[in-house]
Parts: C-alpha cells; sequence; structure tokens
C-alpha cells in the first residue's frame, strides 16, 4: 500500500480536527494531556451491547445534522443512531427484508438506495475536495455506444409498455453485459475499464427500467456518467478520506438501519397509504371494541362532521359579463340566476361543473355573494352565494365511524408500542458513554413515527 493510501492528508487532517472540535498538539511538545483532551482523544463515543458508535464519523454526522438543528449535542445524536441501529436490527430480525422491502421489483432496491445515500452522505463531508480531485482526474472518455448493437437489444419484447417481469432475458443480459456506454481512464489506483448496460440496469426502479426498454439512450448514459461518479467517489473515500474502513462502514450501518427502520413503520402501518396492506395495524384494528370506538368518538367529534344540506345561488356568466359584476353584489333576484338545493341522500351531481358548484357552495361563507371564479374546464364563470349551510356528524353506529375509529385506535395503540419498543430496546442494549462524556441532560424521549398520511374525518 502506498504512502498516499495509508496516511490521511494534511487536509484530511485539518477537517477531522474541526469536526472533532480537538487542538492537535505537536508530537513531543511536552503538554500533559488535560481531562478535555482526553476526552477528544478517544476514538469512540459511546457502546450498546458489542456496537460500538465510532467518535469521528458521529463528529462528522453531527456536522452535517446541525445545519438543521444547531443545538443539537454529540449525545443526543449518539442516542439517535442506537436508536436506529437496535430498531433496523430488531426490524431484520423480526420481520425480515423480503417482508420489509416487498416492493423492490417498483421501487429502487434497497441495497441502491442505501449505497446512493451513503456516498450523498459522506461526499457532503469533504465538498471541495471530492469536486477537486474528480475534476483533475476527469475520468470520462469520448465513448460512441454501438447504435445498432442498442435498438437490436430493444427490438423484441413489449418497449415501454408495463411488464410483469422486469428482469432481462438470457439473451438480453448478455448483450447487455457487451454493450459499453461509457469508457473511463483509471483512477484511485485502478485501471481503465467500462461501463456496461449490464452495471446500470440492476440500478433502476421501475421507471429507469421503462425508459431503458423504450430505447432512451440519453437517459441510460446519464445513468453510466452517475455510476462512474459514484464509483469515484467511493474509491476517494477508501483512499484518501483519512478513515478507517470500519468508521466508513459504520455510517453505512447506520444508513441501512434507518431504512430498515423506516421499512418496519411502513409494514405496520405507521407511515404512508392507510388503506394499504399492514399486518399489525389489521390486526389491532380488527379487535378494538365498540367501547373503544364510542370513546374515540366522543373525544373526536369534529373528525366526524358531515355536509346535510345546502342551498344557494349561482349565475354563469362570461368573461365580459362577470368583469362589469360588482364584487361582492347580492344575487338574489339577479337575472340569469339559478337556485341549488342539496340535501344528504341526494345523489352528488354527476356534471364536473354542478359538483364543483356544490363544493363552492359549502366553502364559500353564508349570505355573502362570491367574485366571478373560473371554472375548472376554463369555459366560463361563475359567481355563488350560500343561503344556508347545515352540517352535522356521522352517527356513532355508522360504518364511517366504526372504521375510521378502528384505524385511529389502531394507530395509537401502535405508536405506544413503537415508542416503548424504543425504550425497552435501549435498556436492554446498556448504551455506555465514553470517559468524559455524560448522557443527554434530558431524559431520553423515544422518536415519534411519521404521522400516518390521509385523515379520519369525512366533511361530505
Amino acid at each position: 500500500m502506498s504512502a498516499r493510501a495509508s496516511l490521511p492528508t494534511a487536509a484530511t487532517v485539518a477537517v477531522l480536527a474541526l469536526l472533532c472540535g480537538t487542538t492537535l498538539l505537536p508530537m513531543g511538545s511536552g503538554v500533559a494531556a488535560t481531562s478535555v483532551d482526553a476526552r477528544a482523544a478517544s476514538t469512540w463515543v459511546a457502546r450498546l451491547g458489542d456496537e460500538t458508535i465510532p467518535r469521528r464519523p458521529t463528529q462528522a454526522l453531527l456536522m452535517l445534522a446541525r445545519r438543521e438543528q444547531p443545538d443539537l449535542t454529540l449525545q443526543e445524536l449518539a442516542q439517535h443512531l442506537a436508536i436506529d441501529l437496535l430498531m433496523g436490527d430488531a426490524a431484520s430480525r423480526e420481520v425480515g427484508d423480503a417482508a420489509l422491502f416487498a416492493s423492490r421489483r417498483v421501487a429502487f432496491a434497497p441495497e441502491v438506495d442505501v449505497r446512493r445515500q451513503w456516498l450523498a452522505t459522506l461526499q457532503q463531508v469533504w465538498p471541495e475536495r471530492i469536486e477537486r480531485d474528480w475534476q483533475a482526474a476527469a475520468p470520462a472518455l469520448p465513448s460512441a455506444v454501438d447504435l445498432r448493437a442498442w435498438q437490436a437489444l430493444w427490438s423484441t419484447g413489449q418497449g415501454d409498455r408495463l411488464r410483469m417481469n422486469e428482469d432481462l432475458d438470457e439473451a438480453q443480459r448478455a448483450g447487455a453485459a457487451r454493450l459499453v456506454l461509457l469508457r473511463h481512464r483509471g483512477f484511485g489506483g485502478g485501471p481503465a475499464g467500462a461501463i456496461t448496460l449490464a452495471d446500470v440496469w440492476p440500478l433502476q426502479n421501475v421507471q429507469g427500467r421503462r425508459l431503458l426498454r423504450a430505447g432512451d439512450l440519453d437517459f441510460a448514459q446519464a445513468q453510466a456518467r452517475q455510476l462512474l461518479r459514484e464509483r469515484f467517489v467511493e474509491s476517494w473515500l477508501h483512499r484518501d478520506s483519512g478513515w478507517s474502513e470500519a468508521e466508513l462502514d459504520f455510517v453505512r450501518r447506520v444508513i441501512e438501519a434507518r431504512q430498515r427502520k423506516l421499512a418496519w413503520q411502513r409494514w405496520s402501518g405507521l407511515t404512508g397509504d392507510p388503506h394499504g396492506d399492514a399486518p399489525p395495524r389489521d390486526a389491532l384494528a380488527a379487535a378494538v371494541t365498540p367501547e373503544e370506538i364510542a370513546a374515540y368518538y366522543r373525544a373526536h367529534l369534529d373528525r366526524f362532521e358531515r355536509l346535510e344540506s345546502v342551498e344557494g345561488l349561482r349565475l354563469r356568466c362570461d368573461r365580459a359579463g362577470c368583469a362589469d359584476e360588482a364584487q361582492g353584489a347580492d344575487l338574489t333576484g339577479r337575472r340569469g340566476v339559478t337556485r341549488v338545493a342539496w340535501r344528504l341522500g341526494d345523489a352528488r351531481p354527476s356534471a364536473e361543473v354542478d359538483a364543483w358548484i356544490l363544493d363552492l357552495l359549502q366553502a364559500w361563507p353564508a349570505g355573502q355573494a362570491s367574485p366571478p371564479i373560473r371554472h375548472p374546464d376554463g369555459n366560463g364563470w361563475e359567481r355563488v352565494q350560500a343561503l344556508s349551510v347545515k352540517r352535522g356528524h356521522h352517527p356513532v353506529d355508522s360504518e364511517t365511524v366504526r372504521h375510521e375509529a378502528r384505524q385511529a385506535v389502531a394507530l395509537e395503540k401502535l405508536e405506544a408500542r413503537w415508542q416503548q419498543r424504543q425504550v425497552e430496546l435501549l435498556t436492554s442494549a446498556g448504551l455506555r458513554w465514553a470517559p468524559g462524556l455524560t448522557p443527554p441532560a434530558t431524559p431520553f424521549e423515544p422518536q415519534r413515527p411519521m404521522p400516518a398520511s390521509g385523515e379520519h374525518g369525512h366533511a361530505h
């Protein structure tokens, strides 16, 4: 191994000294180490079980996190990282990646997503140096793609139509391995090489695969350039960052654990589509009792509001006619005014414009005429005036209330279990701090999951 590969450069040492908040002393200076020096010299921040949270990566992540949370402390961040690692490990052990990432045939493969987030995160630690070395290396070489081979590869099959199986067949895999999208110079001590379609294909989500199958060569070459940049950055991190393999891998493992934790939330029903499959949430919802439904209904009555009747006036006019209308003038008795009435149980208007008028009437303040408002289809203008809008609530024994309350009560129980699980895992792991570091001043507060999308109430 060359000296350049084994030793951090002076610039790297300076950057890491800044991240770690240390004061570097000349060797042999004879200055006795203080307690602060001893703390700064520690290579780790905390330990939980067999897992060590190393200092340099944690300091770097703290620098990045403080862009959004300037008051975040090292200990608080370390606690967050510990929770991510523990919850990610529990998700892998108890649910498994097959269930956590069931959508991998549509989305990016989790390992692709993790690697890209890992590289993007670490690029932010040394952005100027990486960019400078990338520009100096200029690894991309002028490359001409074999157009006949490219077109022949996609000449059969379903093109850009949705496919049940997005995998390349055997002949296409062989052709993809031969089809060079980009050639490059050697970098990081490695040889010159090429990026083929076979390198790019596994990195795509379903939209990317469809673009490739549709013969979008510009997209394919852009993906090859992105992959070359990623390979350069990864090589740079291993050779020139000054970090050990364990330190680099720690950041990757944190990102991987966080991905699993978020996937566990989705699988549980804590995030994402509230109507999607979520076994834990569905089981809890099925077990919600009538008493719990009634209690939730009383406590959240506003979520079950519904429109019961609306009466109003509408006036359609062309642009010139509307321009002459006095703003806010009462519509009662005006020429061309039409009365609108709707009661609970009536069918919703089938015409799109009429349904839009009904929505306008219930949203506009009663008694006040609106200014001219253009139709959604752009073919005319309308003024409305609500004369009476009556709202009520869905009955407690209605299917709307039963469904929404079951989902909401199940979500509350899931959130409580999610937070309790964090406490249990952290307590069981026994988080220990490095010498000189004290636990956060405030008690540990479990992370709340992202709120599930969708509202529980229905106002129609």
